[in-house]
């Protein structure tokens, strides 16, 4: 499932105790405190959420002995060490935190505090992990609740949870429902952004995505098209949001058996990132399986060497073997040219992957392929 993740209630909650600490410098807590707190600050900043999290834990320890286990500001601080806790994969432990802290926050400011919103947010994370769909949802409905409550049914942080909600039922299978919520989303994202902003561009490729599950091909090619066009209006070619969508693409094209799906290809390995390591297939057209005159369709297999270049291309295919007799050697060799690869990395430079080795396998209608580097 695409679980979309909304961020602006973590900022919030970022900004609300940053804040915090500074009035708190020098008074209420100790400068270790303090230090600790803008450290982990810069960590969630920088992504290094296993940092983030060991500083979190830090932080509510070094809170819980300056100002007691009743203050005020201790369940935030728990919610912030669960949200980073989930951002490493650690559920399990993070979900009693946030238990503990949404009693605290209800006990001193009601059901409808904004400091829930994080704490139902990722009590949503919890339950589709475990698959718990319909209590995600609950958890959803109750930050639409929170927020219509303070800022009105029209704010782009529901349109936030809608993507999350329209997620959820397209894992239960409810496309429809899905479809309604991205739709409803992507109204406010408009009103609120105008209608080339990147967070509506988002959801239209999302609605792209329900039509492919539909096999509505050009309706999906249309709407990942009008996201690209945003996306490339706003951001830089080499944006990884950019390159997501051209692989979206060349996936489609793929699929269609389309040569347009070259093209965006070829830009998401420019873009690519240079790991050491083998090359990688990442767009593969099937070819097209033989058909005997009297309709019987072949088993068998057909092994091709190629070479891969610095730009993920295939070089000089040859079929070194294949059964039975040459049945599928020209489907094999027809396609294999149009198949791109992430190129082969050494020592942080692209180069040329020779003798790459291919085996596919023809049984009924299914064709398995297997890739690998012939090792001498």
């Amino acid at each position: 499932m695409r679980f979309v993740l909304t961020t602006i209630s973590a900022v919030l909650l970022l900004c609300f105790l940053s804040a915090s600490a500074q009035e708190q410098e020098g008074t209420q807590v100790s400068k270790e405190f303090t230090k600790t707190y803008r450290a982990y600050n810069n960590a969630y900043a920088q992504r290094n959420y296993p940092r983030a999290a060991e500083l979190a834990r830090k932080v509510l320890d070094l809170a819980l002995a300056d100002l007691g286990p009743e203050h005020e500001k201790i369940p935030v601080l728990q919610v912030n060490l669960a949200h980073t806790l989930i951002l490493n994969g650690e559920l399990e432990q993070a979900e009693p935190l946030l238990l503990e802290a949404k009693d605290r926050i209800i006990k001193q400011h009601g059901p409808e505090h904004t400091d829930l919103i994080t704490v139902h947010e990722d009590q949503a994370k919890i339950y589709v992990s475990r698959k718990e769909l319909e209590q995600a949802r609950g958890e959803l409905d109750t930050i639409i609740s929170i927020i219509t409550t303070h800022s009105g049914d029209r704010t782009p942080g529901i349109a936030n949870v809608l993507v999350q909600k329209a997620a959820i039922f397209i894992a239960e299978e409810n496309v429809d429902e899905g479809e309604a919520a991205y739709r409803e989303a992507l109204t406010i994202y408009d009103e609120n952004y105008g209608t080339d902003n990147i967070r509506s561009a988002d959801v239209i490729s999302l609605l792209g995505d329900v039509d492919l599950s539909r096999r509505e091909f050009e309706n999906a090619e249309q709407k990942y098209m009008d996201a690209l066009r945003i996306y490339e209006d706003n951001l830089l070619e080499d944006d990884p949001i950019v390159v997501a969508n051209h692989s979206r693409l060349a996936k489609l094209y793929v699929a269609l058996r389309d040569d347009k799906f070259a093209g965006h290809a070829d830009k998401v390995i420019a873009h690519s990132p240079d790991q050491d390591g083998p090359a990688v297939p990442l767009f593969v057209m099937q070819p097209k399986y033989p058909v005997f005159p009297d309709g019987e369709r072949p088993a068998g297999w057909a092994l091709v060497e190629f070479t891969v270049t610095t730009d993920g291309r295939v070089l000089n295919p040859r079929i070194i073997e294949s059964k039975p007799g040459r049945v599928f050697d020209q489907v094999t060799l027809d396609v294999t040219p149009q198949w791109r690869f992430k190129p082969k990395v050494v020592e942080g430079e692209r180069v040329d992957q020779e003798k790459t080795r291919v085996r596919l396998v023809f049984v009924q209608d299914n064709i398995e392929v297997y890739f690998g580097e012939l090792k001498l």
